[in-house]
């Protein structure tokens, strides 16, 4: 018997797809063969397989098109299956972008006034969606994927001093694929005031540091003698009424008029009031006594006490010396020289009120240890002249030397007129010029200080006296 195999009846037919275009497709599309056997396809494929297709005609169709898709040539073909041969047929997609279907809203903000708003505010769209904004934001906060249609926008969270022109609700039209803005405008009124304070002082002997202005027994500001017209002004007070008062004021002068006074202010104003303190001559002269207390390893055989850069005495290391004939007013009491492994602890110079009469004692208490070890000295200051100078500018012209040459250096200057010191950093030896002016207020002797510090923290210091004067 001879047996030969039946031809084949079917063969196996391959669907591929290419998609071109924008927004195309993400989930792909659905391939079905005579209307009855289905299988999913990617947007872009190399093929799905029906295997064992009956010879003959069928119909394959493509599904799951996006709408903004289109098949060329149609979503079905015709297929003619010739058996046990590879059989195929292709659908081309092409795409088009969507219209966009949302849009956005930028907001922005400005605000004048007084007293503005600190947190700033809140922007909410639609009574749902908020963003923070500050109370000035030129740049702005934007809310995304809004419908098309008219939004309400809502800035809340102002002030109770602030208000928005033109109501706090904008109603905006979005439009799709576009970012339409809308700005609020903030006015702010004052809450607070402002009271400035004024003072003339007459007769002699006026005091030379000022006073200090006191509001409600807790704001303090300080104040020349004789202030001119522009005085101090302290803000930020509630309107109401507010006590003030002047103090610092030397026991030979008196101020005319009520102290503390109440002074009444009002928001978004500025209330003034003036003290007039007169002064009485002080009596000439009194007395200085300098005790000196040391303590510690490889103390000095004494010091050098300077009164105001004039008059000198010598002390021992632990002893006392007084200074007679000086006048009624405050002088600069100084020690020197202080050995590097020495330290005084109370300031050095100190400054001493003489009252016309008595005797005034000022401490030195100084404790010494072993001294630094040979190679460490501290910076040798020399502060240059003083001298005698009319209201004005001084120029100091101080130098320092340091024999370890261990910079850099800082140095500072007390200028011995109730300012803070002038400090700097000098990165060689040498000179240190700086210049100061001393006003009409400041008439008397200054005990200019120069401390000049190296990198190992050892420090040097000189004083130079000033004598300010109004004429020569």
């Amino acid at each position: 018997f001879t047996i030969t195999p039946a031809p084949p009846t079917t063969g196996d037919l391959t669907v591929t797809t290419s998609t071109t275009g924008a927004d195309l497709d993400p989930d792909g599309y659905t391939v079905t063969l005579d209307g009855t056997t289905s299988q999913p396809i990617p947007s872009n494929s190399s093929g799905v397989t029906f295997p064992n297709v009956s010879a003959g005609g069928h119909s394959v169709a493509l599904s799951g098109v996006a709408s903004n898709c289109s098949v060329s040539g149609g979503i079905s073909h015709s297929v003619t299956i010739r058996a046990g041969q590879p059989n195929s047929t292709a659908f081309s997609v092409s795409c088009t972008p969507i219209p966009p279907t949302t849009g956005s809203i930028k907001v922005t903000t400005s605000t004048s006034g007084s007293d503005l708003d600190p947190d700033g505010y809140t922007v909410t769209v639609d009574a749902g969606n908020s963003q923070s904004i500050p109370t000035n934001s030129s740049d702005g906060v934007t809310f995304i994927n809004l419908s098309a249609g008219n939004h309400p926008v809502v800035l809340s969270g102002m002030a109770s001093n602030c208000t928005v022109t033109g109501g706090d609700t904008h109603t905006v039209s979005v439009i799709a694929g576009q970012t339409v803005s809308t700005a609020f405008s903030v006015t702010c009124a004052a809450t607070t005031g402002a009271l400035k304070v004024t003072t003339s002082t007459s007769g002699s002997d006026q005091d030379p540091d000022g006073y200090t202005v006191t509001v409600d027994g807790s704001t303090s500001q300080s104040i020349a003698t004789n202030s001119g017209s522009s005085g101090v002004v302290l803000s930020g007070l509630s309107p109401n009424n507010h006590s003030v008062e002047l103090t610092g004021v030397a026991s030979n002068c008196a101020v005319s008029g009520a102290n503390p006074r109440t002074v009444s202010v009002t928001a978004g104003a500025t209330a003034s009031t003036a003290f007039s303190v007169s002064c009485t001559a002080l009596p000439t002269t009194g007395s200085i006594t300098v005790t000196t207390h040391t303590s510690g390893e490889n103390q000095p055989s004494g010091y050098t006490v300077t009164v105001d850069a004039g008059p000198t005495q010598s002390v021992a290391a632990s002893g006392t010396v007084t200074f007679n004939g000086l006048s009624v007013a405050n002088h600069s009491v100084g020690l020197s020289p202080i050995p590097s492994n020495c330290s005084v602890s109370d300031a050095n110079p100190q400054t001493v009120a003489v009252t016309a009469g008595n005797t005034t004692t000022v401490s030195f208490s100084i404790s010494c240890t072993a001294p630094p070890p040979p190679q460490d000295h501290a910076p040798v200051v020399n502060a240059g002249g003083g001298g005698t100078i009319l209201i004005g500018s001084f120029t100091l012209d101080a130098s320092f030397t340091d024999q370890d040459h261990d910079g850099p250096w800082s140095y500072s200057i007390d200028w011995d007129d109730g300012s803070s010191p002038e400090r700097g950093t000098a990165p060689s030896e040498g000179p240190i010029t700086k210049t100061h002016s001393y006003g009409l207020e400041l008439l008397g002797k200054h005990n200019v200080t120069v401390t000049v510090t190296d990198s190992h923290g050892l420090s040097g210091s000189d004083v130079a006296v000033v004598t300010v004067v109004a004429s020569l």
